[in-house]
């Protein structure tokens, strides 16, 4: 750690503030202290003399996972006087703490914003100083990401209790998870290139980033990352879905031509105990997100979440009926298989179709008849419309079909009711 660094940095921002200013590690061990202007408590007496702070002076359990600054109250009992707290972060990780002495609550915005930005340079320091601190906290965040989503209820609970007392998680309001994947893309080999990992390992650290109330803790393997989210606020007004669509953009953007991102989001679920949910929701979704690239979120899927969990294998072993077949490889499959699933989508409202479509009226008739002709399905019969939505979800989700339909000249499914 280069405590010279740190003690420049405090020297300034008590000089600009024209009062005392203390850091700690966060084991609440002092770094460097400034002048104290003639103005001092015992409690700051007594952490100078043993060079440390006492937590129960300052709320320890509660300060070390502050995202942003906040203030200790005035505790005469303690002989403490007033005194603003802002943690010090890099990369989502608690580093230490600074301290700045305001008995009579004077301290302005601006003066606080300040305070903040010089914790964020001591941050910066903290990490860069210690050359293993990188590599150590990727291990830490590996270990703590399988842990609280692995089988062990034993580790689970004892990674759970580690990272909320790091500071890396919060145990009030909600958590939820991303599942980050990416294939090959054209001419490489099974593995992400060195410039993706090297992308997902800086986005994710950008999303663990959080703001007021929010914490992350992330962890990254080459072609694929975790990240555990939690919000004290929840994740109302589509909150995780953008965390999902912000970080697939990110990625796709910097990754260039190598694309194929795809990220499922599961949850949100309530601390600790729901988390194995969580995780397996976000893997459901991350199954129903686009193959070529895309984000999907749990909580959004509707059908989907069903038929997603269908095991691929299932569905190309699958024995279809000859229509079915027959429209899959017919040449115009690639115009009426939308159709189809777009009006099947909008529950047979031909208007709301066409205007989805954007097409003439006449234009979506005609398609729909002609796939009823291909198919021999009638979309007036119930019982053939779910087996033609079934059929086209799946097919979205799981590949184009690949086994020869069943061998037989019967008739369409809603032909053979009729007669029978």
């Amino acid at each position: 750690m280069s405590v010279e660094r740190i003690q420049t940095l405090v020297d300034a921002l008590a000089e600009r503030l024209g009062r005392a200013v203390v850091v700690d590690d966060r084991d609440l061990r002092l770094v460097a202290v400034s002048e104290d202007f003639g103005i001092t408590d015992p409690a700051r007496i007594w952490s100078l003399l043993h060079r440390r702070t006492r937590p129960e002076d300052v709320r320890y359990e509660e300060i070390k996972r502050w995202t942003g600054p906040g203030y200790i109250p005035e505790n005469p009992a303690l002989e403490l006087w007033r005194r603003l707290c802002v943690p010090i972060r890099c990369r989502g990780v608690l580093l230490g703490f600074v301290w700045v002495t305001d008995r009579c609550g004077d301290l302005t915005a601006m003066q606080i914003a300040e305070a903040s930005r010089a914790a964020e340079a001591m941050g910066l320091a903290l990490h860069d100083s210690t050359p293993a601190t990188g590599g150590q906290q990727r291990e830490l965040s590996q270990r703590l990401v399988e842990h609280l989503l692995g089988q062990d209820p034993v580790l689970r609970r004892g990674a759970w209790e580690e990272a909320l007392d790091r500071g890396l998680l919060d145990d009030v309001g909600q958590v939820a998870v991303l599942l980050v994947s990416r294939g090959p893309g054209p001419g490489e080999g099974g593995g992400a290139p060195d410039n993706c990992r090297a992308v997902l390992s800086e986005s994710v650290e950008r999303l663990c980033r959080t703001g007021p109330g929010e914490a992350a803790l992330g962890a990254v393997w080459p072609g694929r990352a975790t990240v555990i989210l939690a919000r004290r606020q929840g994740f109302g007004n589509g909150r995780l879905a953008d965390a999902a669509a912000t970080l697939l953009t990110e990625l796709t953007t910097r990754s260039g031509q190598a694309g194929g991102w795809r990220i499922g989001a599961g949850g949100p679920v309530r601390g600790l105990d729901g988390l194995p949910q969580a995780r397996r929701q976000a893997e459901v979704a991350l199954s129903a997100a686009a193959g070529e690239g895309g984000a999907a979120c749990w909580s959004q899927l509707s059908s989907d979440a069903l038929l997603a969990q269908l095991a691929p294998r299932a569905w190309e072993e699958a024995l279809l009926p000859e229509g079915l077949a027959a429209l899959f490889t017919d040449p115009s499959a690639a115009v009426l298989i939308p159709t189809l699933e777009t009006y099947l989508d909008c529950a047979g409202d031909a208007q709301r179709t066409a205007r989805e479509l954007c097409v003439q009226s006449t234009t979506l008739s005609y398609r729909l008849g002609r796939a009823e002709q291909i198919c021999g399905l009638s979309l007036r019969e119930g019982r053939d419309r779910l087996l033609l939505h079934l059929a086209l979800g799946l097919r979205r989700l799981h590949g184009t079909h690949q086994l020869p339909a069943l061998p037989t000249n019967v008739e369409s499914l809603s032909a053979r009711r009729r007669a029978g």
